[in-house]
């Protein structure tokens, strides 16, 4: 009976510290890294060229075929990041990985997918020769 009484104090002690965001280092990482990945693909759809319209045609307008290089390689500084933190942070959850009733984040594990994939449909070769001229300068 004591032993069910202790496991229930520890889950409500913890149950305050996941909702403590100064006593979860996790939750930071969940929400800095979605925030990182939702900046990321605003810059990625920013710098896709515009489609051309119903006016475009009519109008004889061009359309920008080409994409923006400066929002792209904001929007792969932001993938890389994102992709930083949530590694960071699944490291910090393997080293938490002590009790029995704690397990591996499935929340940053599929962000980490999730900025990979992006970062891998992405046009990356002007990118990524952008960002390194970037870094140059």
């Amino acid at each position: 009976m004591a032993a069910q009484e202790e496991v229930v104090v520890r889950r409500k002690e913890r149950r305050k510290t996941l909702l403590n965001p100064t006593g979860n280092p996790l939750l930071w990482c969940k929400w800095v890294s979605f925030l990182f990945w939702s900046m990321g693909m605003y810059f990625a759809q920013n710098a896709k060229p515009a489609d051309e319209s119903f006016f475009h045609r009519i109008m004889n307008m061009g359309v920008a075929r080409n994409w923006n290089r400066d929002l792209l390689t904001l929007s792969w500084f932001f993938l890389w990041l994102t992709a930083l933190v949530a590694i960071g942070g699944l490291i910090l959850n393997g080293m938490r990985l002590r009790r029995k009733d704690d397990h591996l984040s499935v929340a940053l594990l599929l962000v980490v997918v999730v900025t990979l994939f992006s970062m891998a449909v992405l046009p990356a070769g002007n990118s990524i020769a952008t960002f390194l001229m970037h870094l140059k300068n």
